[in-house]
């Protein structure tokens, strides 16, 4: 092991020896999800959360470049935030049927989402991804669904699918991500190239059997600057054929801009996904649309209805936060010029020394979210990374999370609104390091 990973390594073991514990007993009865913790070189217990800040089990601090996967838009524990939380809690939190909390929140949906004529709520990111797609079978009484090779649109088995690296790069095919798909559902989705022309010659070849192209507003795997003309040709293209075009903005939402995706780059579909910033930290998924697309939700008695529906769908606790969390970004719209100035400026600073520095890794951003890519050639889709510099990745994160860096283990990092000008300064000086580090030790295989 090289020395100065092998000195981290110490570091960070001699510091963390009750996360340590933690682990052991926990591997005994408990099984962890594959983005649910960082493995360097065990999993990181986080404690509490304040701020730009979370404190592991240990007390360690570090800067949070996760903060919940990107939901926490205003850092943790915002003071707004908790107060609602508490104001509902003294009176119940959840009834399993409407309560008076819902309203507030589907209206600010309404008012900050551009294609949002109706709204439902469910519980997560991915629920509203799966009942969307189940929205726009019912309506178009088509089966079939059009996904984009790189993308993420949750859990379900619809979404259970992954590039076939072999296939050619303007017609993807698919292999089912890991065991337990159905391959009964493999006619049921098609893959379409990102970014890619192909992409609406496919569309118009299949329009007679397509329900719905869904898309991230930006892919969380390659958080691209440049996607908007993209998303408005695609929204034209869908609008020619008559196949329903929906954003997926569980992760943009909020978060690239009040208005998400659709306001930033200026596109409207016939339905959005929502979830994460949405719900002010707590579990939440909704779907907006048109109002005619939306009508299959009114019941099983609709014109097409489909069936929805949770237990904890629309509970208190959760409208009470979201409509806290979305007030105050309504009410500060500065955040938003603040957090992307504050995202292109730590890319800017990163790309700068990679370039100074000859070292093959590159930062993409847009706005608040961003990515270290560890290679020099250019991205435009997933099927441009490569991962020859597999050894050089995983000592940075471990140079970085010994230095107070928590950056999650999808490697896909968010700031917030609490991320002030001397985190970011911190962010710029932890990444600078931490890839001389690599660099000097000679981790790179790719020599650019």
């Amino acid at each position: 092991m090289p020395k100065r990973v092998a000195e981290a390594r110490a570091e960070l073991l001699a510091k963390t020896v009750r996360s340590q514990q933690m682990a052991d007993e926990r591997s005994e009865i408990l099984n962890s999800g594959l983005a649910a913790n960082l493995e360097m070189p065990h999993p990181i217990f986080i404690e509490r959360g304040e701020g730009a800040y979370v404190f592991d089990a240990d007390g360690n601090r570090y800067i949070d470049t996760s903060v919940g996967f990107g939901l926490h838009m205003l850092g943790h524990r915002h003071p707004n935030i908790e107060a609602a939380i508490k104001q509902r809690a003294e009176l119940g939190w959840m009834f399993g049927i409407h309560s008076t909390s819902q309203v507030r929140l589907a209206n600010l949906l309404l008012d900050a989402s551009p294609c949002a004529e109706r709204v439902v709520f469910c519980n997560t990111g991915s629920e509203a991804t799966m009942y969307a797609i189940r929205a726009a079978r019912g309506f178009s009484g088509k089966d079939k669904i059009a996904l984009f090779d790189g993308f993420y649109h949750g859990a379900h088995d619809y979404g259970m699918w992954m590039t076939d690296p072999t296939s050619p790069p303007d017609a993807p095919t698919k292999l089912p991500m890991g065991h337990g798909i159905p391959r009964a559902l493999e006619d049921l989705t098609m893959l379409l190239p990102y970014r890619h022309p192909a992409a609406f010659e496919l569309i118009n070849k299949h329009q007679d059997e397509l329900a719905l192209v869904m898309i991230e507003g930006v892919q969380s795997s390659n958080p691209q600057p440049q996607v908007g003309d993209f998303l408005q040709e695609l929204a034209e293209v869908c609008r020619a054929c008559g196949v329903l075009f929906a954003i997926d903005e569980v992760i943009t939402g909020f978060r690239v801009a009040y208005g998400g995706a659709q306001e930033r780059f200026d596109v409207t579909p016939d339905l959005a996904t929502y979830g994460k910033v949405l719900g002010g930290g707590l579990p939440v998924g909704a779907i907006t649309g048109r109002a005619d697309v939306m009508n299959v939700f009114t019941g099983l008695a609709a014109d097409r209805g489909v069936f929805s529906g949770g237990t904890f769908s629309g509970n208190p606790l959760t409208m009470e936060a979201g409509s806290a969390a979305v007030t105050y970004l309504k009410d500060h719209p500065e955040i938003y010029a603040d957090i992307d100035a504050a995202g292109d400026r730590l890319a800017s600073e990163v790309n700068a020394f990679t370039e100074n520095h000859q070292i093959p890794a590159q930062m993409k951003n847009v706005g608040s979210m961003f990515q270290l890519f560890f290679q020099r050639e250019p991205l435009n889709s997933m099927r441009d990374v490569n991962t020859v510099n597999g050894a050089a990745e995983k000592a940075f994160y471990l140079h970085a999370l010994n230095r107070g860096v928590l950056v999650p283990g999808t490697q896909r990092a968010f700031l917030s609104s609490a991320h002030k000008p001397a985190e970011i300064d911190r962010l710029i000086d932890v990444f600078q390091t931490s890839l001389a580090d690599v660099h000097a030790e000679d981790l790179f295989g790719d020599r650019g």
